[in-house]
């Protein structure tokens, strides 16, 4: 009786060990599995139980880790080849769009036209110039997406890339009669960037600008601690106009007052924001609708 209770004592403690193994072992695979979602974690799953059952579910997982793995480096690999089809493809698109609208202005000086055949010519031009704002979009941001090498930077003078690209809106808002705000430090500020893709953006607000503004635009630059802070603002027929949640998203776009753009202009300036290190913010404050781009770089003045 004494040799039977201690055997079933003996054999309740190594089922207990048992038991308090597997589930160990169980709380292991579970920790393992919820770290599959994480894209850079590619740790196999290890046992320590050399259990067959255990050892066959083991090899079941790993099983999937791997066929995960592939399907990953397939799929990135799908993207990668949709984006350099859709870079060459809107890169095919402006050559002859470019060709068919020169032509066409060609034909709209000749004096052979009839009042009617100039209206449609002139709608035909619109159209085409649409397309190709939009092929160069497209390219753009085809390009930005598939290339992955480093950005150039070099030290830029921020007040004359700014003070250049205000003198170039100065057509439009004068024939516009925008009451106009334009604040740029009195010394000269550096920041080590790309001076294109600056352009770029700085470029792309204004036109965001011009299709919202009704009476008023503006530009602010002002340093805040370690950065710098780049406005451009105007106010707008009703802020409902917009959804400031979506103010980002590619081809959005909210009730313009002007129909021109393709609803890609503010996708490719956060693309391009973030090739720099930039941040990108939108407000809204009394009317006022303002994009921030936020520089953090130690920036240097020049007296």
């Amino acid at each position: 009786m004494i040799i039977l209770s201690v055997s079933l004592f003996l054999a309740f403690i190594i089922c207990t060990i048992r038991l308090i193994q597997l589930k160990k072992q169980i709380k292991k695979f579970a920790k393992t599995v919820r770290e599959l979602n994480k894209p850079d974690y590619n740790k196999p799953i290890s046992v320590e139980n050399f259990d067959k059952d255990i050892i066959e579910l083991a090899n079941a997982l790993n099983g999937q880790v791997e066929m995960r793995k592939e399907l990953s480096a397939q799929y990135e690999n799908s993207k990668k080849q949709i984006k350099y089809v859709i870079a060459g493809i809107s890169h095919d698109f402006r050559t002859p769009l470019t060709a068919i609208k020169g032509y066409m202005q060609m034909i709209e000086k000749s004096d052979n036209l009839s009042e009617t055949d100039r209206e449609y010519l002139s709608i035909a031009i619109e159209k085409t110039s649409y397309l190709k704002s939009l092929s160069d979009d497209f390219f753009e941001i085809s390009a930005l997406e598939v290339n992955e090498d480093e950005v150039e930077m070099s030290p830029v003078n921020l007040n004359n890339v700014l003070s250049e690209i205000i003198l170039e809106q100065y057509d439009w808002i004068t024939a516009g009669d925008y009451k106009s705000e334009f604040r740029l430090p009195d010394e000269d500020i550096i920041i080590n960037t790309n001076e294109h893709y600056l352009k770029r953006i700085i470029n792309n607000l204004f036109s965001n600008a011009r299709k919202y503004a009704v009476s008023y635009l503006g530009l602010k630059v002002f340093q805040d601690k370690n950065k710098i802070v780049i406005t451009v603002e105007n106010d707008m027929e009703s802020i409902d106009d917009i959804n400031i949640d979506r103010i980002f998203e590619p081809f959005y776009r909210g009730n313009a007052r002007s129909n021109n753009g393709s609803g890609l202009g503010l996708y490719v300036v956060k693309c391009l924001a973030g090739k720099l290190g930039f941040k990108v913010e939108t407000e809204c404050r009394k009317g006022i609708f303002l994009i921030k781009i936020m520089c953090f770089f130690n920036v240097k003045k020049n007296n």
